[in-house]
């Protein structure tokens, strides 16, 4: 509500305005050799087997990954292992040998926590996924996905992929039942879901990411660390939230150490476009507009790199944000 309420600021207070030289050495001499096809760039390929292995037991606590939304929000990435207990699937127990949780945490400019969503990825002997018990909100666990098949990951790849599949449900209960403790599943016959494996683009190092289900509902998580060819991790990370209808919502990263690479499409429709704005977003004073500058999309708009605004400005109470604009 507070997001949408600074963003009403922010057009509230638009509406109120209105609104290479040549070289120096000659060609060389000979026949036409004729156009020159550039080449298209591979993305390096990765472990990415031993890269889910090192993230995902790996304990870590990045603090203070900023978003790209001109909120001025934070986030933190943390993973740990938990005790483990048995993940009973429709009155089936299976015996956990391990179990990892994703905690990630989203903070408003004032450091609170505004949503945190958070995973327990519950292993067996082999370290094959048997669950996955899915919270938000104030980290407890609501809803499970119980795994009904998995895939090994490949040690050399740039590609994308499935890593588990299963049945989700929002009967969980961590507790005992019949004298024992353990964590119970209830899956629905209905839902499907999964957790996703890909490899994304960075520099210098690709990015190795996993996509997460946020429950019941459509919108993921995906979570990424750059990782070198022989899946050694980085200490550098990017995630991005997405909507239940696949768009972007926002990016929490720091690319200090790996810049993610993206290309966004340069055809500006003129009837529906995306230009930046330099605001506060503390109470939605707008310092300047550029709306000569256009943007395919919003994502687009929020990396764009062509306007340095942080020259003229001080980045720690302000923001660049990004308005729609739609006409007939």
């Amino acid at each position: 509500m507070k997001k949408s309420l600074a963003v009403s600021s922010i057009v509230l207070l638009l509406n109120g305005c209105g609104g290479g030289g040549s070289g120096g050495n000659d060609a060389p001499i000979g026949p036409p050799t004729g156009p020159v096809t550039p080449v298209t760039p591979v993305l390096a390929s990765i472990n990415a087997a031993d890269a889910f292995s090192k993230f995902i037991n790996t304990n870590q606590n990045g603090v203070d990954l900023p978003s790209n939304d001109g909120f001025l929000g934070t986030a933190n990435l943390i993973i740990r292992t938990e005790e483990s207990y048995p993940f009973v699937t429709d009155g089936v127990a299976q015996e956990t040998k391990t179990s990892q949780v994703i905690q990630f945490q989203r903070r408003g400019a004032d450091g609170r926590l505004q949503r945190q969503n958070i995973w327990k990825i519950h292993f067996d002997a082999q370290m094959k996924p048997i669950g996955i018990a899915v919270g938000k909100e104030y980290g407890t666990y609501t809803d499970c996905l119980a795994v009904k098949s998995s895939t090994a990951l490949p040690t050399s790849t740039n590609g994308s992929g499935a890593l588990l599949s299963g049945l989700q449900s929002s009967t969980y209960v961590e507790g005992f039942k019949s004298g024992k403790y353990a964590h119970y599943c209830s899956p629905s016959t209905q839902t499907s879901g999964s957790v996703e494996w890909s490899v994304v683009e960075g520099a210098p190092n690709p990015y190795f990411c996993l996509t997460m289900p946020e429950g019941m509902t459509a919108a993921k998580t995906r979570i990424c660390t750059p990782v070198d060819k022989s899946g050694t991790l980085n200490q550098s990370a990017w995630v991005r939230v997405y909507n239940s209808d696949g768009t972007s919502q926002v990016d929490y990263k720091n690319t200090s150490l790996n810049k993610p690479v993206e290309t966004f499409s340069t055809i500006i429709n003129a009837k529906d476009y995306w230009y930046g704005v330099v605001w506060r977003p503390q109470d939605g004073y707008v310092y300047k507009t550029y709306p000569d500058s256009r943007y395919s999309s919003e994502l687009a708009c929020r990396e764009q790199t062509n306007i340095n605004w942080k020259e003229n400005w001080s980045a720690n109470n302000i923001g660049w944000a990004c308005i729609h604009t739609i006409s007939n």
